[in-house]
Parts: structure tokens; C-alpha cells; sequence
């Protein structure tokens, strides 16, 4: 009766969990791995993951960085995989096939794919390396006399194969009086005379096998420096201070931790500062003040409200971040010097977040003619964005033309004002901006009309002929 009991329980939860996962929209999958099995899954229904650049697919040039030459010996270590083609074997072909399709689907799945090509790069170094051995060992010139009951030794002559000694296959069959087991010793000589004959077709020819067998130890030692090298300069290197190298030497873009230093020296413990949620962290990290959105991008109504700010006039997202009582806006901005990560390259997913949210953010108004440009053919709704004001605010005199050197263009809208914020702090490449919003005040809305002297006149008589209600 307890068994029973137990089992019908076990049945029950089962089927509540069936039908919760039955219930869901994503069926009890998350959002990334939706992503992984429809590749535009986020882009249609969650911005915000196709968004983090982690999520992004990768380029070509990528593979080349991460895994070099692994790229190049990974189809012969498939090839290898089917000569012959075994249980282990297809593991790894399927191992290798689904880490490349992942891997293609997001950047960050190439730590997937890297133990994958290492395994079939072995293999096909392997193979390649016994072919080239092979033939160099059957062709050195040696003193002693080979023996043809070795299993690698073989006559290096035109003949196909080395026959056994006629008096020894006697002596055999003499110990070995029974049929089967003549029979099997017969099978047992016709496959080492085949292997050998076998192993004959693969040879190579002295000087080419030694000559490989150069290039591939040269290959892999390049390898070698090659991950040392990506090691220490690609995957060290902090994210939050960047350097450059020219004719001129190493160059440090330390803009990050000046802005930061900034808003932890001047502004108050409360207050609270707005920015695109890739800075959430540093900011609250290093500069140690309150932000609207971090990285923990888990609540997407919130960032959808700080995308569709940035999105909008400046009036409006004065009022919106007055909601939100924010008092600092950061932006990030690298037309000056060419840093290509900044918001404006961001400001499309912002928009999308927040249309996502707000249905009266349609990115079509940021486009001309589906191209995004931040030029004199943008559209209206991108140049008077707040996210273009903040970036570009004096920027033309910079150069007097207001070249950005990372969209490799003039903009559109070099002169303008600022009428709800004010600049407090820009680093010294220009590469982190602040802006404080102005109190409302400090705001003009519109012109001041001057009183004349009959409205004065008639405001003195009102009070005198006012009462006293006590």
C-alpha cells in the first residue's frame, strides 16, 4: 500500500511539472536557449539579449583569433574520424559539429568549440605524423638486416609482400596438427601480409616526409606562441583601461576611471546616476553612487525606460529621468579618438529595448532608408534624440568639422544648445561624458514677457481695496 501510495505521488508531481512546462509560452526554455535553437528568436521577441555583445554571432576573423590553426586541421581530423569509423570516433564527429554550430550562433560558445578542435586537430596531427614517420623509418639507411617477423618491417623492394619461411610454416603445422587451427594461423599471416602491404602504399618519398614532418613541428610551435601571445595581450588586458599601440608607442585611454573618480570626488553619496546598463557595475563599483540599470539586466521594463530616455526629445527625457530622480546622465562617446563600442554603435539597441515596452518608439524614425546615419541625411527623431545631443555637444570644436572617426563621417547637427541638462565633466579623450539635469527653476520655457506700468498699476489697486479677512 505504501508503494502504491509513493508511486501515484511520484505520477502526480510529475504530471503538475508536465503541465506547468506545457503552460509556458517558451515551453520551460529560457530566453538564451531559445537563441541557441532559433538564432532569431531574440532579436524578434527579446532585444535585450541579442543586445550583449557576448550574444552576438562571430566573425570570421574571430575563429582565426581563438582557435588559429585548429581552423585548418580540424577537417582532417573529421576526415580521420571515419578511417575507420567507430563508436569513439562518432562521438567526436558529433562532439565537433554541434560545438561549430553553437559557436556560431553566440561568441561566447567558442569556449565550447576550442576543446573540440583541439581534440580533432590531435587526431589529424596523429595520422599525420605516423604516415610521415612510417616513411621515414622504412627508407633510413641501416646496417643490420631487417627482420621480416617484426610487425612494422617489411622488404623495401618492388615485391607486394614479404613471404614466410617454408620451414618454419612446417614446424608449425607439425605442433599444430588440427585443421582450425592451421586455418586460423593462415588467416592470422594473410592480415599481417596485407597490413604490411598496406602500410607499403602509404609510403612517401625520404625528403618529403622529413620536410612535413618539419613544417608541422613548426606549426605547433607557432601555435604555441601564438596562445602565449593572445594570453597576455588579447584576454589580460582590463576592459577598463584600454591602450593602443602607434609609431608614437603604447598609448593608455584611462577615461573610465577619471569619469569615475569624477563622480565619486564631486557629486553627493545619494544621488543617483543614469547610463546604459553595460556601466552599471563599473559605476557602482568604482565611483560607488546609485544607477537605474546594471548589468543584471533581469528587470527589462527598467532598461526599456532607459533606452526609450535616450531615445526621445530632450524635453521628454528630462521628464522621464526626473521620475526616475536621477541627476547625472554618462554617456559614452569615442568619435574623437575611434573607440567603437561607445552608445552611439549601442543607440539602436536602445531604441529597440525600448520600443519593446513603449510602442511609440519605432525604430523606423531613426532610419533613412533603413540605413543608420548620424549624418546631414539623418532623420529629425535621430538628431534631436537625447542620446545625439549628449554625444555630439561641442564636438565641432574639436576640429571645426565635426568628423567622427569611428562612423568615418561628418554629423549633421554640429551647433546646438542644451536647454534641460549641462555638461559637468568630460574626459580628457573625450571618451565618458556627464551631464547633470538642470533644476526646473533654472529651465526658461519660452520668452519672459516685460510688465508694463498700467498692469502695475492695477495690481497696487487690487491690494489696497483687499480686505482684511480677520
Amino acid at each position: 500500500l505504501v508503494f502504491t501510495c509513493c508511486r501515484i505521488l511520484c505520477f502526480g508531481v510529475l504530471a503538475v511539472l508536465i503541465a506547468l512546462v506545457a503552460s509556458s509560452p517558451t515551453k520551460g526554455w529560457s530566453g538564451r536557449s531559445l537563441s541557441l535553437l532559433d538564432p532569431t528568436y531574440a532579436s524578434k521577441y527579446i532585444p535585450i539579449i541579442a543586445s550583449v555583445s557576448e550574444h552576438q554571432p562571430p566573425t570570421w576573423p574571430s575563429y582565426f583569433m581563438d582557435i588559429n590553426v585548429l581552423a585548418f586541421l580540424v577537417p582532417a581530423g573529421i576526415v580521420a574520424c571515419f578511417l575507420p569509423l567507430s563508436d569513439a570516433s562518432s562521438f567526436a564527429v558529433l562532439y565537433i559539429v554541434t560545438s561549430v554550430y553553437f559557436s556560431g550562433v553566440m561568441v561566447r560558445l567558442m569556449l565550447v568549440l576550442a576543446p573540440a578542435a583541439c581534440i580533432m586537430s590531435g587526431i589529424a596531427l596523429s595520422q599525420a605524423f605516423e604516415v610521415f614517420t612510417r616513411s621515414v623509418k622504412f627508407q633510413l639507411p641501416t646496417g643490420t638486416p631487417v627482420n621480416p617477423n617484426s610487425g612494422d618491417s617489411c622488404d623495401v623492394t618492388k615485391n607486394n609482400y614479404v613471404k614466410p619461411e617454408p620451414d618454419k610454416i612446417e614446424e608449425n603445422l607439425r605442433e599444430r596438427p588440427r585443421k582450425s587451427k592451421k586455418k586460423e594461423k593462415e588467416k592470422l599471416e594473410n592480415k599481417s601480409t596485407v597490413a604490411q602491404t598496406e602500410k607499403r602504399l602509404l609510403l612517401l618519398p625520404f625528403e618529403t616526409s622529413f620536410v612535413a614532418i618539419f613544417l608541422l613541428v613548426l606549426v605547433v610551435a607557432f601555435y604555441v606562441v601564438h596562445c602565449v601571445w593572445a594570453a597576455s595581450e588579447a584576454y589580460s588586458a582590463p576592459s577598463i583601461v584600454l591602450t593602443s599601440r602607434s609609431q608614437d608607442g603604447l598609448h593608455v585611454f584611462d577615461d573610465f576611471r577619471e569619469a569615475y573618480a569624477w563622480l565619486s570626488h564631486n557629486t553627493e553619496v545619494d544621488d543617483k546616476v543614469a547610463s546604459w546598463w553595460d556601466y552599471g557595475y563599473q559605476t557602482t563599483a568604482m565611483a560607488n553612487r546609485t544607477v537605474i540599470v546594471d548589468n543584471n539586466t533581469w528587470n527589462n521594463t527598467h532598461i526599456a525606460t532607459v533606452g526609450t530616455a535616450m531615445s526621445s526629445p530632450e524635453k521628454a527625457a528630462w521628464e522621464i529621468f526626473s521620475s526616475l530622480d536621477v541627476k547625472y546622465v554618462l554617456v559614452v562617446f569615442g568619435g574623437l579618438v575611434g573607440y567603437p563600442s561607445d552608445d552611439i554603435n549601442k543607440f539602436l539597441w536602445m531604441v529597440r529595448i525600448g520600443g519593446g515596452v513603449f510602442p511609440h518608439i519605432k525604430e523606423p524614425d531613426y532610419l533613412r532608408d533603413g540605413q543608420y546615419r548620424i549624418d546631414s541625411q539623418a532623420t529629425p527623431t535621430m538628431l534631436n534624440s537625447l542620446m545625439y545631443k549628449l554625444s555630439y555637444y561641442r564636438f565641432v570644436e574639436t576640429d571645426g568639422r565635426g568628423f567622427d572617426r569611428v562612423r568615418h563621417t561628418e554629423i549633421g547637427k554640429k551647433y546646438f544648445k542644451l536647454t534641460h541638462f549641462e555638461e559637468v565633466f568630460t574626459t580628457h579623450h573625450w571618451m565618458v561624458r556627464i551631464y547633470k539635469l538642470k533644476a526646473p527653476r533654472n529651465r526658461i520655457r519660452g520668452k519672459a514677457s516685460k510688465k508694463s506700468k498700467v498692469d502695475d498699476d492695477k495690481a497696487k489697486k487690487k491690494k489696497k481695496n483687499k480686505k482684511n479677512p480677520w
